[in-house]
């Protein structure tokens, strides 16, 4: 079997969603090719041309346009489209959630897939409710837990690193919590912030380090922390996000702080791996009581670990993977 990945060309998603899974897959004599769609139409068209060539084409969280999806289908032997964001609405940072053509891209293509796969239950249901009969398959963002070797050593002093991973894009969210930072500088005065992004923050209460993403010091920057953070805002675009910030920070041994939106909600286990927080009294209490305590931040992070493992690890969906794309291929689907 051989199948192409045709994905964004301007975004990480790939990493996570598609380029981790290919050592698995060439081990199970299976081809993968991961192809950025580039922006003019022209290149994408010599593109499209090569897809007799292979049984699966797996459209990554990209809408096509009708007349450009219908080129797809017409030289794909089968596709599958995958869903890791809610792209069926505008982000977060539109105050306009709903778009005509973003809805109509999104059930032309549902309508017109062999099978879909959702990153979570909010994207599956966006599916189902387009095409109750669709073969919608819910898998998670896994994470390599090869790649996050080393896991945090928790130490016992009153110094305390609160840390947030993201995109410059995503920095808005922690401006939302600069009330609590400033309760938590008045009551734990060795505390610090720090963030690893392509942009940069400085919260006006919190001493702040300010870290520069890099690939080969990801696993260093996750190890700093004592607490990860994941703030947002309750809507449409942040209840599709896979919240692969939380099980990176779970990973290596992080207890977690949260909104509860989407996702969230189904990997943390309030006072097992971390705390939900919805007020800021919430947020307060949840990071307070990790600070205090090193002893629980200690046993959540070891839960946090068993937690990827056994649900969102590459190896495990890897499998979850395989059966999808063997189901697809020998069209075994829902008539």
């Amino acid at each position: 079997m051989n199948i192409i990945f045709l994905t964004h060309s301007s975004d990480q998603g790939h990493r996570f969603r598609v380029e981790q899974y290919f050592p698995l897959l060439w081990d199970h004599k299976i081809e993968p090719l991961w192809q950025p769609l580039p922006n003019s139409i022209r290149d994408r068209f010599s593109i499209y041309e090569k897809l007799p060539q292979f049984n699966i084409v797996c459209i990554q969280r990209r809408l096509l346009s009708p007349i450009e999806f219908l080129w797809v289908r017409k030289r794909s032997k089968k596709i599958l489209f995958d869903l890791d964001d809610a792209i069926m609405y505008r982000s977060s940072r539109s105050l306009r959630p709903h778009s005509f053509s973003r809805r109509f891209k999104f059930r032309w293509m549902v309508k017109r897939s062999d099978a879909v796969i959702a990153g979570n239950r909010f994207l599956w249901e966006e599916v189902r409710k387009v095409d109750p009969t669709k073969e919608v398959f819910i898998l998670p963002t896994p994470l390599d837990l090869n790649a996050y070797p080393e896991k945090k050593e928790v130490h016992y002093s009153d110094d305390v690193m609160i840390g947030w991973i993201g995109t410059k894009g995503n920095l808005r969210y922690l401006e939302t919590l600069e009330p609590v930072f400033k309760t938590l500088a008045s009551q734990f005065p060795r505390v610090k912030l720090k963030v690893v992004s392509n942009g940069h923050f400085e919260s006006r209460y919190l001493p702040t380090i300010n870290k520069g993403w890099v690939l080969e010091e990801e696993n260093q920057d996750l190890i700093s922390f004592d607490i990860g953070l994941m703030p947002l805002e309750d809507n449409l675009w942040s209840r599709g996000k896979c919240s692969l910030k939380i099980i990176q920070y779970l990973s290596v041994g992080l207890p977690v702080v949260c909104s509860p939106v989407g996702m969230n909600q189904e990997i943390i286990h309030p006072g097992v791996n971390g705390f939900w927080a919805k007020t800021e009294e919430e947020w307060v209490e949840g990071l307070g009581g990790l600070i205090q305590n090193p002893e629980l931040r200690r046993e959540m992070g070891l839960r946090g670990i068993e937690t990827v493992k056994e649900g969102y690890s590459l190896e495990v969906n890897f499998y979850k993977l395989l059966k999808i794309l063997e189901r697809v291929e020998q069209g075994a689907l829902v008539p």
